[in-house]
């Protein structure tokens, strides 16, 4: 399936708008406020089911959100393994966006993932060089965003 050839950009949008918001808030006062993401989700899952009813396609709306469901629960056991690694708020933010990277299908989800991994190892370190002084670690939810933005622009090559 090709994506430019349908909405499926402009479909993502909420989860877009919802990401770079959480982003801004994350790097200046380092909390990713639960209540944005429950809009941004619960916009997003509107847009997809109201897609699936006009294309009579579940799948457009079903899909997306076990791809969320998978990224929250990965997101979750990794802040488990190694804690304050990462917050409740990357785990709630890597459902909106997975969201938005699921509904474009399995290479992207995983371009999305092997991204975050990549980005997030070049984020850390050098993180506190940009923010002088920081004693604060790197938030996460500017590798997540950033890194599905990459992901969906690959999937249109």
């Amino acid at each position: 399936m090709h994506y430019l050839t349908d909405m499926a950009y402009i479909a993502a949008l909420p989860s877009l708008i919802c990401g770079l918001a959480l982003v801004v808030e994350d790097i200046r006062h380092f909390r990713v406020p639960r209540t944005w993401v429950a809009i941004g989700v619960l916009t997003q899952l509107a847009v997809f089911l109201a897609l699936s009813i006009i294309e009579r396609n579940p799948a457009k709306v079903l899909l997306p959100l076990l791809y969320a469901l998978l990224s929250a629960a990965i997101q979750f056991l990794l802040s488990r393994i190694k804690p304050g690694a990462l917050g409740f708020g990357d785990v709630t933010a890597s459902f909106l966006v997975g969201l938005a990277v699921g509904s474009f299908g399995l290479m992207p989800y995983l371009y999305w993932w092997l991204l975050m991994g990549a980005l997030g190892l070049l984020w850390i370190p050098v993180y506190p060089k940009l923010i002088k002084n920081s004693s604060h670690k790197a938030p996460f939810v500017p590798v997540i965003v950033a890194s599905a933005i990459i992901a969906i622009l690959l999937s249109a090559i």
